[in-house]
């Protein structure tokens, strides 16, 4: 921890002056084919995309954007599926791939990798960093496996049918499992793991990591279930097709992709009120950078990426990286965003991020969302 917190002062001073690009597309790094995830260690300024079916990761230096391979080992069946998470504070990587039964654990200064057996299908990974523990999505087995991080050892959770996405409070240790079949959310807090009915086919779920409420999007209600103590609380309708989710903890607000109709729906966490914001076409993920209040939307067709003003829902879609793209990761810290890009050109577009002044950085917005699809 004291090397965590040397890093992040040295890096606050080294960004304190004004920002003199906006939304702009800088390079673009060419990676395997059809990068699957991708998330960003912003105290090391390494970004990770896993490959699929190329079994691998791609680790980009975010200062010179040059490339090192990370291989997976030898899998029985190729998949399109994959999930990453990482812990920042012990610089490890996770990463599942939808059909081989393990969990692969990966050193992010050695690039050592360890394989965990986990359980039928894991299409989702998510860590609370915090208390250093995994946690593993199963689809075809209905369970959550739970990885202590440091022994690797593993304890397994029954949940609801088809879990397919899982967010993480670190406060209270309590993690929240959308399970798409059963259209219902269980809450793993301890021993106990209680689900509650939701909308139809749950894809997505956050949480915002100070009201301590989750966000789950259900799919086929064009809807959104409010969770709060353990009970659904309020269902807020979106526009067509919700797909991805993220909450900035810092404004209370939820910002909600529609694939169907090329928006997204912010919800106020105070008051449920909505308002529509257009992007680009076929928006598919989406991530915050609360330290700016910008919110960025990767379009699955045409330009890239959008950018939201989160004071004013000012709308902005740039990055011509080719036929759209498929994730999205920002750093706070060096003010990218990474955009992966697939096709038979794969390739992870860097963009700047919103012009201002760094300000205040606080160690929980730099740990990032404990969501993991």
């Amino acid at each position: 921890m004291i090397f965590a917190k040397n890093a992040i002062a040295l890096l606050i001073l080294m960004f304190a002056a004004p920002f003199s690009f906006g939304q702009t597309l800088l390079t673009t790094v060419p990676v395997a084919s059809y990068p699957q995830a991708i998330v960003v260690n912003a105290f090391t300024n390494r970004i990770y995309v896993l490959e699929e079916p190329a079994n691998q990761i791609t680790e980009i230096d975010g200062l010179t954007n040059m490339t090192s391979t990370i291989p997976l080992g030898t899998n029985a069946i190729a998949s399109l599926n994959g999930a990453l998470a990482i812990n920042p504070l012990t610089n490890t990587i996770y990463a599942v791939d939808g059909v081989n039964n393990h969990l692969s654990v990966v050193d992010g200064t050695t690039h050592a990798v360890t394989q965990v057996t986990v359980g039928n299908a894991p299409d989702a990974v998510a860590v609370n960093p915090s208390a250093n523990t995994i946690y593993v999505a199963n689809y075809s087995d209905n369970t959550v496996t739970v990885v202590n991080g440091t022994t690797l050892s593993t304890s397994t959770v029954k949940v609801g049918a088809g879990p397919i996405a899982l967010a993480v409070d670190f406060g209270p240790g309590r993690v929240y499992v959308a399970n798409f079949y059963g259209s219902s959310v269980t809450i793993i807090s301890g021993k106990n793991a209680p689900s509650v009915s939701v909308g139809s086919h749950p894809t997505a779920v956050a949480v915002n990591r100070k009201t301590h409420i989750a966000y789950t999007v259900n799919r086929d209600a064009n809807s959104v279930s409010v969770i709060n103590r353990g009970a659904v609380t309020a269902t807020v309708a979106t526009d067509s097709v919700p797909a991805a989710i993220a909450i900035n903890d810092s404004t209370n607000k939820v910002y909600v992709a529609n694939l169907g109709s090329n928006d997204v729906t912010v919800i106020d966490g105070k008051t449920n009120a909505t308002t529509a914001v257009g992007v680009g076409m076929q928006p598919g993920s989406v991530a915050v950078d609360p330290v700016r209040n910008e919110i960025y939307v990767e379009n699955g067709n045409g330009l890239c990426l959008t950018a939201i003003n989160g004071n004013t829902n000012a709308a902005t879609t740039v990055g011509d990286a080719g036929n759209g793209g498929d994730h999205v990761a920002v750093d706070v810290l060096t003010n990218h965003v990474y955009v992966t890009i697939a096709s038979t050109d794969s390739a992870t577009a860097v963009l700047g991020g919103a012009t201002g002044t760094f300000p205040d950085v606080l160690l929980d917005q730099l740990m990032g969302p404990g969501n993991g699809r």
